[in-house]
């Protein structure tokens, strides 16, 4: 259609038509080096995957160390107790030899004593039955001294109480003060060892001479 004036008149109905042709496109292009959002996602629930299972492993690791652990234990206790047993056995088995070797040593002393008893019978003199009973002190003191037994000295001894077990007390100016001036029972030491104390009597003089 020719515009009066000479000129072409533009169609109005064309014109958003041509307009929208002449737009640039504007949908956004993703490049091809970067990830989705999904595939972002999904790289980090298997990263935190991949974590969940190491920790998993070394959590199951450490059980297993901790068990085994405690196995070995339970062995070591059980080994000490059958240690224990076994040390108190041989223990009792040390004593219950001792004994009877003490026993054994002892028997030849018991038959001397009745020899001793039925010599004294049959001659009916106590000059034999006193010699007869030395010879076994004698003898009994040597055995008991194999197995270190020994008398201890108390007689006319400075009193120890840690020897010694006071029974009396007697004022004699005879002596110096706590001395041991009678014996009531011998006391024994057992290799230095205190088996019993002597049980003595103990001097004391008067204070007035005491403090001269």
């Amino acid at each position: 259609m020719n515009h009066p004036e000479g000129g072409t008149r533009k169609d109005p109905e064309l014109e958003p038509a041509e307009e929208m042709e002449m737009e640039p496109h504007t949908e956004p292009v993703l490049d091809a080096g970067e990830p989705s959002r999904e595939e972002g996602e999904n790289a980090r629930e298997q990263q935190e995957t991949g974590e969940l299972g190491q920790l998993k492993a070394q959590l199951a690791e450490k059980t297993r160390e901790v068990e085994e652990n405690y196995e070995r234990f339970l062995r070591a206790r059980a080994d000490l107790e059958n240690l224990k047993k076994r040390f108190q056995r041989e223990k009792e088995e040390i004593l219950a030899f001792a004994s009877r070797a003490l026993v054994e040593k002892l028997l030849p002393v018991i038959d001397d004593f009745q020899r001793a008893l039925e010599a004294a019978r049959k001659k009916r003199d106590f000059e034999t039955l006193n010699t007869g009973v030395e010879m076994i002190e004698k003898k009994l003191l040597s055995v008991l001294e194999a197995e270190g037994v020994e008398p201890l000295e108390a007689l006319y001894q400075p009193f120890d109480p840690q020897w010694h077990e006071p029974l009396m007390v007697e004022e004699n100016l005879d002596f110096p003060d706590n001395t041991v001036i009678e014996e009531f029972q011998k006391g024994y030491v057992m290799k230095g060892r205190l088996i019993r104390p002597s049980l003595v009597k103990v001097s004391k003089q008067k204070a007035s001479q005491t403090e001269e």
